[in-house]
This record gives C-alpha cells, sequence and structure tokens, in this order.
C-alpha cells in the first residue's frame, strides 16, 4: 500500500500525457476513439489552453512547430517540445490526460470515476460505522466493503467497480469516513444513497417548489450540489413540503440540522478532512456584492467595436458576459471574489430578471432576429442598438454604429448578437441602486451554489 503522505502529488500532478499514452486513442470523454494525437493537433490549431499535469495551463504560440512535432512523434514515438510565449518551452509529457483525451484520475476517469467514487465513499461510511473509525485501513477488507455494499444504495455501481479503486481512492474514502463519524454528520442507523429512487426523488420534490413559486427550477447542483444523501431510518419523503421553494428550503435545514436528511459534497482528499456548512442559516446567508458600472469595451484595452463581449464591474470583481457560440446562448463568467470558478447561463440572468426587476430579458431567438435586423440596416433596430451603447457612452452616434457593422463583414450578424445580450443586461441593472446590486448577487452566488433558493449542505473536502 502506498503511503499517505505520496498522495498529495499524485493527485495534484494527475495522469501526464506521456509517449505510451499520448499514442493512445482516447478511450472514454466527448471524443472517444480518435487518436490523442490528433486531439492535442486540434486543441493547438484552434489556440486553446493545455493543462498541465503540475497545474496550471500553457499555451501554444508556434502553431506549426506544434504540428510538425506531433506528426514526428507518429513516426518516431518520442516525447517533443512545445513552445509558448516568450519563447518558453515543455515537454509533451508535462501535459495532463484531462477529460478530453480520456482522461481522468482514480477509478477510471470522468464521469464515470466520480460516480464510482462518490458510490465508494458511501459504502466506506457504512462499513466504518460497522466496525469502528479507529480501525486501520488495512481492516477495511473486500469482505467488510462486501457486507457494508448491502446497506447502501448507489444506482448502477457495481460491487465489483466499488472494490476495484485504487490506493488514492480508498486513502480519501477512510480519511472522509472517519471525518464524517468524528464530527457527528453520520451516525449508526443512517443509510447512504447515491443516483438512487431516494436522491431523485427530493430533487424532484425541488422542481415542484420551484414550479408552485412559478420560478425556473435551479438545476440540481445548484439548489444542492450533494454528490450523496444520508438519511436517518425514521425519515419519510412526505415530510418535504414543497408548497414555495422557502417551504421546503426550511425543512431541508431542520432535516440537516437534525441529521435526519444531509446531502454532501464530496472532495477527494489525501492527507485531512474539514468540513463546510452551506445554506445553515434561517434565512440562508448570502453574501452580497455593490455594483459599480457597466463597460461596453475591454477594461484596459480597445473599443466597444472591438469586443462583442460586455462587461460589469463590482466591488470585489468583474462580470464578463458573451455569448458561448456562434447565435448561441449568452453566459456570464464570475472573476474575481465569489468566481469560484463557476459562471450563470442566459436562463438564470432571465430568472433575476424577473424575480428583481419584473421583466423579461429576450429570447435567445429574438436576440438572434434582432442582430439580424441590424446587420441589414433596419433603421428602428440600428436606433435600439445605438440607445443601448449609449446608456454608456452617450458620444455613440447611429454612424458611428452604422459605420462599425459595415467594417464587421459577412459575419456581423454573429458579432452583433454577441454583443446584444450583454447590452440587454447592463441597460437593465444602469441604474445602479439596490435592484442591481441585488441583481449582480443573485448571479454571483448563484455560480457558488449559494443563492437564497440554495439549501442546506456540507462539503467534506482537503483540510
Amino acid at each position: 500500500m502506498l503511503k499517505l503522505e505520496s498522495f498529495q502529488e499524485f493527485l495534484n500532478e494527475g495522469t501526464k500525457l506521456a509517449p505510451g499514452e499520448l499514442k493512445k486513442s482516447a478511450t472514454g470523454g466527448p471524443y472517444v476513439g480518435k487518436a490523442r494525437t490528433e486531439i492535442l493537433a486540434n486543441k493547438i490549431r484552434k489556440q486553446e489552453p493545455l493543462t498541465l499535469a503540475k497545474g496550471g495551463e500553457f499555451l501554444v504560440i508556434d502553431i506549426q512547430a506544434g504540428l510538425e512535432s506531433i506528426a514526428q512523434f507518429e513516426k518516431d514515438g518520442k516525447a517533443f517540445k512545445l513552445i509558448g510565449k516568450n519563447g518558453t518551452e515543455i515537454s509533451s509529457s508535462d501535459l495532463l490526460k484531462t477529460p478530453e483525451f480520456g482522461g481522468g484520475a482514480g477509478a477510471g476517469g470522468g464521469t464515470a470515476s466520480t460516480a464510482i467514487g462518490e458510490s465508494a465513499q458511501c459504502v466506506w461510511m457504512a462499513a466504518m460505522l460497522d466496525i469502528g473509525k479507529a480501525m486501520p485501513i488495512e481492516s477495511f477488507t473486500d469482505e467488510v466493503l462486501t457486507k457494508a455494499f448491502k446497506k447502501v444504495s448507489v444506482g448502477k455501481t457495481s460491487l465489483k467497480e466499488i472494490l476495484g479503486i485504487d490506493e488514492s481512492w480508498k486513502v480519501s474514502s477512510y480519511i472522509t469516513a472517519q471525518y464524517a463519524i468524528q464530527n457527528r454528520i453520520i451516525e449508526k442507523g443512517m443509510t447512504f444513497h447515491r443516483d438512487d429512487d431516494l436522491m431523485k426523488a427530493v430533487y424532484s420534490a425541488k422542481n415542484v417548489a420551484f414550479k408552485n413559486n412559478d420560478f425556473k427550477p435551479l438545476p440540481d447542483d445548484k439548489w444542492n450540489p450533494g454528490d450523496i444523501w444520508v438519511v436517518d431510518t425514521d425519515f419519510k419523503l412526505d415530510e418535504l413540503n414543497t408548497t414555495t421553494v422557502e417551504d421546503l428550503n426550511d425543512d431541508i435545514l431542520d432535516l440537516y440540522l437534525q441529521k435526519r436528511l444531509v446531502g454532501i459534497s464530496l472532495k477527494k482528499v489525501a492527507k485531512g478532512a474539514k468540513g463546510v456548512e452551506k445554506n445553515v442559516e434561517r434565512p440562508p446567508e448570502t453574501e452580497d456584492y455593490r455594483y459599480s458600472a457597466g463597460h461596453i469595451k475591454a477594461l484596459k484595452r480597445g473599443e466597444w467595436y472591438t469586443t462583442k463581449a460586455n462587461y460589469i464591474t463590482h466591488k470585489d470583481g468583474q462580470l464578463d458576459i458573451r455569448a458561448n457560440s456562434a447565435f448561441g446562448s449568452h453566459k456570464v463568467e464570475i472573476k474575481g471574489k465569489g468566481a469560484r470558478g463557476g459562471g450563470a447561463s442566459w436562463g438564470v440572468m432571465s430568472d433575476a430578471a424577473k424575480r428583481i426587476y419584473k421583466t423579461q430579458l429576450p429570447k435567445n431567438s429574438a436576440l438572434k432576429k434582432e442582430a439580424q435586423q441590424i446587420a441589414k440596416g433596419d433603421k428602428k433596430a440600428i436606433a435600439n442598438f445605438t440607445k443601448m451603447l449609449q446608456t454608456v457612452d452617450k458620444k455613440i452616434s447611429e454612424d458611428d454604429v452604422k459605420k462599425e457593422i459595415a467594417n464587421l463583414g459577412k459575419n456581423s450578424a454573429i458579432w452583433i448578437h454577441g454583443k446584444l445580450g450583454g447590452l440587454y443586461v447592463i441597460n437593465l441593472i444602469a441604474k445602479g441602486g439596490n435592484k442591481a446590486n441585488k441583481f449582480i448577487t443573485q448571479l454571483i452566488n448563484y455560480a457558488g451554489s449559494s443563492t437564497s433558493d440554495s439549501s442546506a449542505y456540507i462539503i467534506l473536502k482537503e483540510k
């Protein structure tokens, strides 16, 4: 068995794209069956950053040299150099085998690995409650875990898959289970669930409550990102009041505090665990953010017509609004305080507008139609577009707009569409004040799974 001290490095670095890995085809992920060299070449061509095994990203600047090196690799199978900004170099072996390459750590990569790891955690928790938290990790034999497997409900994940997790997942499961017992998060008499009828029923109750409020339901992991649910044997689903979202979240909080229904978000650990409770205040406490200004050009360079993105600044950071793709739905990316690597969709922005401003943002189909009208020179559409730009910069004239649209050429409608979505948002909140603060707070907290509509849960992660 590997020593615990070695796992932090293992987790930080993951599996590298060594020559033996790079010469294979992806066995999972979005490009299953495609040669990994082809996946890498496409990322280089598209100027997409590459993930390093040690952490961070690397952008290949010398595209031609990179493609030639890949072609040579297909002949000799030797690791090669990739050249980045200011002549910096990395080896192809420094790259991480991310899910795009059919990668992923531990039990098998990607979603399947996550399912097995979370299911294994259920089994290890049940097993530890059976034989005691003081027992060494070696005590958790296949026989002990097999017995515990009969006490959990983990959907389609099999016992064979759970018993087959690697050493790092076993250590993570052991440490996390110990912490959960020591801190009375779990105790005897509880059952453990992942992707089963009970867990699905809890999220179905959420959908009912949101519909009863005439609200668009939050996605499951935004309302409660519990990877597993731990339930006391006397809990009944009809205890959940779905009359309103507030009623349901009150019940979830009460049950959480009583340790009768507990959503647990899991993070793989190596040396020690800690718990972070979320949404356990009544009502759930959300952090407030103060709107500063809307921006139609990048904050440090360019003009309004050099970027199809729009920006909102607040006291602690920035929100970037852009379309996901050509004529695709818009998304806001949260940067700075509260970011947590998250974002919020156009649907979330529309829902916030409805709640706070009692108004509707245009649907994406309407934005596309309006963008095409502007591109064709429709006077009314151009006037509206100009008026929204003038909310931020009064110096912009209709003649300026017509000139820059003409310069865009055949792809003008795509560019305009990208700009248009963010302009509607900026115009909605431009006056600032309490409503603008509430609006951006809703988006930022949504990205962190801690909106006022989210429910109580606990995160178990590295100490």
